[in-house]
């Protein structure tokens, strides 16, 4: 999806920012797979659409990463960081949503 600039005069760039809303389209989604570190209880998350207060659902992608419990620890400026059980499972893959306040 393309997000049309705050001075965007040209309006059918911005009716398709709407159109594409409209059918579901977003840029909140994780650009890549995460996969959890094992044996370790907090993975951070390097982000430029991550901010302070965002909300990063984590979508698993695989059974072990279903069978993970994950809490979103932190969220700051660029990054987020979830806490997890430790397990030495390496297959623990997430993708992610960022919801920013």
């Amino acid at each position: 999806m393309i997000v049309p600039g705050k001075n965007e005069s040209n309006p059918e760039k911005v009716v398709q920012a709407l159109s594409d809303l409209a059918r579901g389209g977003t840029n909140a989604l994780g650009a890549s797979l995460v996969a959890l570190a094992s044996d370790v209880t907090e993975t951070t998350v390097a982000d430029s659409l991550c901010t302070e207060g965002a909300l990063v659902a984590p979508i698993p992608t695989t059974q072990s990463a279903a069978d993970a419990r994950v809490w979103l620890k932190s969220t700051a400026r660029g990054s987020f960081t979830w806490g997890h059980d430790a397990s030495p499972a390496t297959d623990r893959l997430f993708r992610y949503e960022i919801r920013r306040p």
